[in-house]
């Protein structure tokens, strides 16, 4: 070890970002605001990156990363791999690297470190990228919503969430606040409480490989709760 080199110095040198960015109090690299116009939201689709083909017309898919994080493991160590795929798509969430109640805080740091690292690296070659977020207790609040401009889509997960509702509801809100999105993509059921402008996409539609979105007829893809008066 050079004496005198913080780790946030040598991470910078060894895995610089290509074209730069801005870093946070946390020095981690900060997520953009994503405009909300450059994406289609009423005919969005989505899959999962394992399911991702060149084959496919992606024009309208979001590509989401809820899966095992020895898998994603394979972006952080390549990450550019799947670049010009990337770019055939509407836009590409963040990886959904762990994070959980009884996880060290600094493996946490490090996950978080991770998704935005490579969210960074892509909008700096021409993605739209939206931040995955997750969280655990009050504790990791700070760590978890770190690193991502105010006011820019976000999306999140549900599944596993319903037997521990006014948990995930503490964290949900607390996200609102700090971040006010536009829109938040929901994958999993719905969980009473929520409010916002919401996209969801079920479990079953998001995992599979026919990812269309179910929507009635007539009725917006886009959707609203307010909060009860």
């Amino acid at each position: 070890m050079i004496k005198g080199i913080s780790e946030y110095e040598k991470y910078k040198v060894i895995r610089p970002i290509i074209g730069g960015c801005s870093f946070d109090t946390y020095h981690i690299p900060i997520i953009r605001k994503t405009d909300v116009s450059r994406i289609d939201w009423e005919n969005l689709n989505i899959q999962g990156i394992q399911n991702l083909s060149k084959k496919r017309d992606n024009h309208n898919s979001l590509v989401h990363m809820f899966i095992d994080d020895y898998k994603l493991l394979a972006l952080w160590n390549n990450p550019l791999k799947k670049i010009a795929l990337f770019r055939t798509c509407a836009a590409i969430a963040t990886p959904d690297f762990s994070i959980y109640p009884s996880m060290n805080y600094n493996d946490i740091r490090h996950n978080v470190y991770k998704s935005r690292w490579l969210g960074c690296t892509w909008q700096n070659y021409g993605n739209i990228v939206l931040p995955t977020l997750g969280w655990a207790g009050e504790e990791t609040f700070d760590i978890s919503f770190c690193a991502v401009e105010e006011e820019t889509p976000v999306i999140i997960s549900t599944i596993g969430c319903q037997n521990r509702q006014e948990e995930f509801l503490l964290g949900f809100n607390e996200m609102k606040k700090r971040l006010n999105p536009p829109i938040i993509i929901v994958v999993g059921d719905m969980i009473q409480g929520m409010t916002g402008r919401f996209i969801n996409f079920r479990y079953t539609d998001s995992f599979a490989a026919d990812f269309v979105q179910m929507k009635l007829d007539g009725i917006s893809a886009v959707f609203e709760i307010k909060e009860a008066i």
